[in-house]
């Protein structure tokens, strides 16, 4: 897709991986501590984000026939909630009202159905993000395993995207008591 006239934003959000520090209190256990975290995307004022259906059912392989997925739509403010206490940085990437309409027809359709099976060597948040954007010419396409395997990973390819095309890159800090990658 081609288009020349940016007057939006795309706001990529990456809540970074973490582990507890000792003696803090702390006790919250994430989903791959420091290769954990998660990607969402926030088209408008909306934050959609590709995530598992059950944690216990996660597959290895994508398994089409028994999904185990959702795509989260979130307010910001409950997008806001839920990262309070997390490390966050956001890369915000000029994008045109047609990109953005293409963005939010995806997800909208993939909230009511998700079109792909969440699995450890199949499609997670972070390669979700990698592909959207790189279908629209916003990062270079690539292996997800090489480029977007786990959020710290997109979001090293995303920094890099964003000093060569000028990408704006915003990070909050976390909670004190946790060690954030």
């Amino acid at each position: 897709m081609v288009f020349d006239t940016f007057e939006e934003m795309i706001h990529v959000r990456i809540f970074h991986g973490s582990v507890t520090k000792p003696f803090t209190g702390d006790s919250y256990r994430e989903l791959g501590g420091f290769l954990g975290g998660h990607v969402a995307v926030q088209v408008y004022d909306r934050v959609y984000g590709f995530y598992y259906a059950d944690r216990n059912k996660i597959h290895i392989f994508p398994n089409k026939r028994a999904k185990s997925s959702i795509f989260q739509n979130q307010s910001l403010q409950e997008w806001e909630d839920i990262v309070q206490l997390k490390k966050e940085t956001v890369i915000s990437i000029p994008a045109t009202e047609e990109e953005m309409q293409w963005l939010k027809a995806y997800y909208e359709q993939n909230v009511l159905d998700p079109e792909c099976d969440y699995s450890f060597w199949g499609e997670r948040c972070a390669s979700n993000c990698h592909r959207l954007l790189a279908q629209l010419g916003k990062v270079k396409p690539g292996s997800r395993f090489l480029k977007a395997f786990y959020p710290g990973q997109l979001l090293y390819v995303l920094k890099r995207e964003a000093k060569k095309n000028g990408y704006t890159i915003n990070t909050k800090p976390g909670d004190r008591r946790r060690i954030w990658v």
